[in-house]
């Protein structure tokens, strides 16, 4: 069932295609700063964390601006992908009747339209940290990697999300709060290593971790990350997506009476 849903969405590529392209100029229809808004939005978040946490509580932390844009970018992605994807099927479920398209096709080009509005502004902020530091460049190929991966994740999970918030309305209305928790306990404006040692555990259950943790190395070490964190980013995407396609198959009858 796995390899004829992939298949399936693989034949529906191109449609995937236009489909995200065309919820991403969207985004910008009568948009006076246009693509800058993908800039914008993390700087503005980067300078409120920097004033509070920087400036206010002084948080020792090397180069921190270039630190917390280093995971902002990465979460902002993480959670808007995650929020629309998880109302795509809802939202979007018209769409069904006019094409013949796969269920998933809904929450995938919603996150393929977030991932390109994410890169727009991720090769921006990226020429910023090259001129701080011109050795990340060796890493690009790691770069793209974590890139893909961090996509497969966000996908698998938003069509998990997707198919749940059919049946169980709730889980759309409390997803807002569930991500701002789950921001909250992410390593986006702080290490691991300021976190005591009883409670780090949580910060290695949490999937997000060795994706920040990624992008960091890469991006501002200049470094390969550790198997460890290569392992890591691999498994929570194949995962996810594996999961994400067999939840699809598992309840896609009962889906389509759904909507």
């Amino acid at each position: 069932m796995l390899k004829e849903r992939i298949k399936q969405i693989y034949s529906h590529r191109w449609a995937l295609w236009d489909m995200s392209l065309s919820q991403l100029k969207a985004k910008y229809v009568d948009s006076i700063l246009g693509i800058f808004l993908a800039l914008i939005g993390p700087f503005l978040i980067m300078s409120a964390i920097l004033l509070v946490f920087g400036i206010i509580f002084k948080i020792g932390i090397k180069d921190f601006p270039l630190f917390l844009l280093s995971g902002i970018f990465p979460w902002m992605f993480f959670s808007a992908a995650l929020y629309e994807a998880t109302f795509s099927i809802i939202n979007q479920k018209n769409i069904l009747h006019q094409f013949n398209l796969p269920i998933e096709a809904l929450p995938l080009s919603s996150t393929l339209s977030h991932f390109f509005n994410f890169l727009i502004g991720w090769i921006i902020a990226y020429l910023i940290f090259l001129f701080f530091n011109p050795k990340i460049i060796l890493q690009l190929p790691s770069l793209i990697a974590v890139l893909l991966l961090n996509f497969m994740f966000t996908s698998g999970l938003g069509m998990i999300l997707s198919v749940i918030n059919v049946f169980f309305r709730d889980i759309g209305q409390l997803l807002g709060i569930l991500l701002t928790l789950w921001f909250w306990m992410t390593p986006v404006f702080y290490s691991i290593d300021m976190v005591p040692t009883q409670f780090r555990w949580i910060c290695y259950l949490n999937p997000m971790t060795p994706y920040i943790h990624f992008y960091r190395e890469v991006i501002l070490k200049g470094q390969p990350p550790s198997i460890f964190i290569w392992l890591s980013v691999s498994a929570w995407a194949l995962l996810s997506v594996v999961l994400g396609i067999l939840t699809f198959g598992a309840l896609e009858s009962r889906l389509l009476k759904r909507i």
